[in-house]
């Protein structure tokens, strides 16, 4: 990604602009950063609020009409939806339902009609919809 910084006195404070074609992860991940997103994200687990680092996260699916937060060994269950989630550096929607943290992926396994299936470092796995599947394509490289 190209940056260009300028000085200019008429700016009372800082601010950016990002001008791009197609607001992929990359650009929304870039902007998240920018606005100087929170590092840290708040779930329950049934009977108490959890304080949850980003790079905890394994993946974040919605399940049973509820937005679930997978961490190495436990599920906890927050109040926003799934798109709020969407713009985490790092992370990318595998599918309507589900977005995976990047860092945490194990394999990729081929499945019939050549879509994968994503399998993290915890064991948990999700095949990655047709719809989603040529931006995994791009990032891995394929």
């Amino acid at each position: 990604m190209k940056v260009e910084i300028r000085q200019t006195p008429e700016a009372a404070e800082p601010y950016a602009v990002i001008c791009c074609r197609e607001a992929d992860a990359s650009v929304l991940a870039a902007a998240e950063v920018l606005r100087g997103g929170s590092d840290f994200i708040t779930a329950s687990d049934g009977e108490r609020i959890v304080v949850i680092r980003r790079k905890e996260l394994f993946m974040i699916r919605t399940e049973e009409g509820r937005t679930r937060l997978y961490t190495e060994k436990a599920r906890y269950d927050t109040a926003k939806p799934l798109r709020d989630f969407e713009a985490l550096p790092g992370f990318m929607r595998i599918s309507k339902f589900c977005i995976i943290n990047l860092d945490e992926v194990k394999c990729f396994d081929p499945m019939f009609s050549g879509l994968l299936q994503v399998t993290l470092k915890n064991g948990l796995k999700d095949s990655i919809s047709r719809k989603y599947l040529p931006e995994m394509k791009r990032f891995l490289g394929l």
